[in-house]
């Protein structure tokens, strides 16, 4: 016993050193790890002081080519290699760990897309999803998804694009990462453009994204949702546009300023919103350095705006009382609301009422009915026992009653038989009443014969009609053959001895036209049963 359970416990040492299932203990590399996130940097000044990390054990060179790698991507750094990473690709595939090893294929994944080669990021990026899936590394799915999404709108597939940005909206909802939530609102907005949907929607995903992305803090995305915007209202809104796009100048002066102007300058002259148009102009006059150019932009802007001013001031009294209406108005509009939302709260309450109630009424209906169709039941059940029970006592008193009956015909018959008799005729009397209630007569033997026929299908009645020539007492013969008594028991009903009962069989065989050597008992039953099975085949 002891033998084995060694082999056990070194059979199960093999099996964990050959899964390799060890991330790392370093110590050095686990303080790099606890600082990924907040300070990449410092977790890649960490690693790159280690002089050898080739010396180190396999794990814990893996994961010094796993933490490297990320450490490098997160500071954007130019990774010209994939060599480093496939080290930690390679180790994690042979282990358990999903973690590690779908982060080591997500970042292949980063460095096969930054070198164009689509395909193979494709491949890594469901790779490193599969393995992540089992893990709760939800951010980073997401972060996947979203690569996914990317790979899939670079080749114009923008229904699989738009699948994945939102697989990867889910994943930071669930994480509550709002600021990349906002990016995946921001694509999916993108997404939704391109395919044509409702524009309403559309917008609405930018404006979330929007929103989203001022939350966290997120200035770049933010003002890059805000140029989306301004590109996509273009042909909608075109004053909605420019104003957005004049925000985006205003933070990135260089950013597509001269794709702006170009846009801007289809507003027509006598428009009041010319002043965005010239206010962009002057922005990029003063980016390029002609100050000049950029006080006169300045100017007209100005003296545009202080035109549409002047018109506003006359007609201020009459927005004055338009405002004043409209105020009264949505004042009535919002009491009217109210009032219709409680009539529709007592309506609703009351309808829940009335359904809880039914509901309740309707159940105990259900269950009184089903009480009543067991104790239905169960008085069926009751007065079938007892009609049962009745009849079997009557049929009981029945029997009783004629064995009582004809112990009383007895009785009175012997006590007939004492009285004033000699012993000699009292002996005769009896013999002949014994014979009387014992012996079966003539018309008993045709019931029997009768009733032995209707129990094996009329085979008596049909050797008559193929033998006619055979007698009653013949036909006497055969009914006990078939019902299966012995030679001795057929010898004392028929009041024959053994020799009698031999001639007789073997003239009812000679009758029959049956061989000599055939056994009649045999002959017989063989006929019944294959007669009986013609009958069940025929069936």
């Amino acid at each position: 016993m002891n033998h084995l359970k060694s082999v056990f416990l070194i059979s199960i040492c093999i099996l964990a050193v050959s899964c390799g299932t060890r991330y790392t203990n370093d110590a050095t590399i686990l303080r790099a790890e606890s600082l990924l996130n907040s300070k990449p940097d410092s977790t890649y000044h960490i690693l790159s002081s280690i002089s050898h990390p080739e010396k180190l054990s396999k794990a814990d060179y893996a994961a010094w080519c796993l933490l490297y790698t990320h450490a490098q991507y997160k500071l954007y750094m130019d990774i010209k290699s994939d060599s480093i990473i496939r080290i930690a690709v390679d180790y994690y595939d042979r282990t358990k760990l999903c973690k590690q090893n779908g982060t080591a294929y997500y970042l292949f994944g980063c460095i096969q897309r930054a070198k164009k080669h689509r395909k193979e990021a494709l491949i890594a990026f469901k790779k490193a999803n599969q393995l992540l899936e089992k893990t709760q590394e939800i951010d980073l799915i997401g972060v996947i998804r979203f690569n996914i999404g990317d790979i899939y709108l670079e080749d114009e597939i923008f229904n699989q694009s738009l699948s994945n940005y939102k697989k990867a909206l889910n994943c930071f909802i669930r994480s509550k990462n709002t600021k990349y939530q906002a990016y995946a609102y921001r694509q999916i907005a993108d997404m939704s453009f391109r395919l044509r949907c409702p524009f309403d929607k559309v917008m609405y995903y930018s404006n979330i994204a929007l929103k989203l992305s001022k939350q966290a803090g997120d200035t770049i995305n933010y003002y890059s949702i805000l140029a989306q915007q301004g590109e996509m209202l273009y042909d909608k809104d075109y004053l909605r546009s420019k104003e957005c796009l004049l925000k985006v100048f205003r933070y990135f002066p260089a950013l597509r300023a001269k794709y702006y102007f170009n846009i801007s300058i289809k507003e027509p002259v006598e428009s009041k919103y010319k002043v965005v148009q010239y206010f962009l102009e002057a922005y990029v006059a003063r980016d390029e350095g002609d100050i000049r150019k950029a006080f006169n932009l300045y100017e007209k802007a100005y003296s545009i705006r202080n035109t549409f001013f002047n018109e506003a001031v006359k007609n201020q009294l009459y927005q004055l009382d338009k405002q004043y209406d409209v105020t009264q108005k949505e004042k009535e509009n919002a009491a009217l609301k109210i009032s219709n939302r409680n009539k529709v709260i007592v309506i609703t309450l009351f309808v829940i009422i009335f359904l809880i109630g039914l509901i309740i009424f309707t159940l105990s209906f259900h269950k009184s009915k089903r009480n009543k169709i067991i104790q239905s039941m169960e008085m069926q059940k009751l007065e079938y026992e007892i009609k049962v029970r009745k009849t079997e006592n009557i049929q009981k008193r029945s029997l009783l009653l004629s064995k009582i009956q004809h112990k009383i015909d007895n009785t009175l018959r012997l006590n007939l038989l004492n009285m004033g008799t000699t012993a000699s005729e009292k002996m005769e009397v009896f013999l002949k009443e014994i014979s009387k209630q014992s012996i079966i007569t003539d018309q008993e033997w045709h019931d029997y014969i009768d009733e032995v026929n209707h129990i094996f299908d009329n085979k008596i009645k049909q050797l008559q009609e193929t033998n006619p020539q055979l007698t009653n007492t013949d036909i006497k013969v055969i009914s006990l053959i078939f019902l299966k008594l012995d030679i001795s028991e057929c010898c004392s009903l028929l009041n024959m001895n053994k020799n009698t009962m031999y001639h007789r069989r073997k003239i009812i065989k000679e009758r029959m036209g049956v061989s000599k050597e055939t056994d009649l008992e045999s002959y017989l039953i063989d006929y019944m049963e294959a007669e009986s099975s013609d009958m069940q085949k025929e069936v």
